[in-house]
């Protein structure tokens, strides 16, 4: 049970033992959290990984973190101006990621104080939204996740981690139509176990999500 686990290194047991419990004979690898690990600023949860992360493949040997070897979430984050110009091009110029262009990328996250992970830690082949099932496994993995690291605030892309976490429903229309009139971002406050943080939710930055608010919300995170 994720309880038990004390540390990061004990948690990614657990996903790999649930991954080899829940779904035998699945071929991608899980992936894992990565960036700032001890009270970042900022934990950005996702939803569910895809193949495209190229860490998802058995043979790859560094860190397994969300979207390593993918583009457009990068894009989102330069555009926002999280992300420095040097390392959008080394995106742009190369879709197959070395382990030294990781680790420079994982780098820069600890240096950004941000974390990145997924409430679902179970690789797709596709984008398609994980079923009920999946959530209810790993959500206690992510709750888990949030005591040890211990973040301040909790940014959730997508409704999925949003409403699983709060346990509360919103119109993210709304949400951010108020953020964009009053040039503040409303939190939602989250007590998980001993750890207090503060959400803020946010439109999913590709796909099915809305590439442009999610730039004009995560605008104003990197303003806190």
């Amino acid at each position: 049970m994720p309880r038990g686990c004390r540390t990061l290194d004990e948690l990614w047991e657990h996903v790999s033992e649930l991954n080899r419990k829940s779904f035998p004979g699945h071929e991608l690898q899980p992936i894992l959290g990565g960036g700032k690990t001890i009270n970042p600023k900022f934990m950005f949860v996702f939803i569910n990984p895809t193949s495209a992360n190229i860490s998802s493949g058995k043979g790859w040997k560094g860190p397994r973190f969300p979207f390593i070897g993918t583009k457009q979430v990068w894009r989102v984050f330069h555009n926002a101006g999280i992300l420095d110009r040097r390392l959008m091009d080394g995106i742009n110029s190369d879709h197959n990621w070395s382990l030294e262009f990781t680790d420079e990328i994982l780098s820069f996250l600890k240096k950004k104080d941000i974390y990145l992970t997924n409430i679902v830690k179970w690789t797709g082949q596709d984008a398609t939204l994980p079923d009920s099932e999946k959530i209810r496994l790993f959500l206690p993995v992510l709750k888990r996740e949030i005591e040890i690291i211990s973040p301040e605030y909790v940014i959730t892309f997508g409704l999925i981690p949003f409403e699983r976490l709060t346990g509360q429903k919103i119109k993210l229309a709304d949400y951010y139509s108020e953020a964009m009139k009053s040039g503040r971002l409303k939190h939602f406050d989250l007590q998980v176990d001993s750890v207090k943080t503060k959400v803020i939710p946010c439109y999913f930055p590709v796909g099915r999500g809305d590439p442009k608010r999610a730039t004009e919300i995560l605008k104003l995170v990197n303003k806190l």
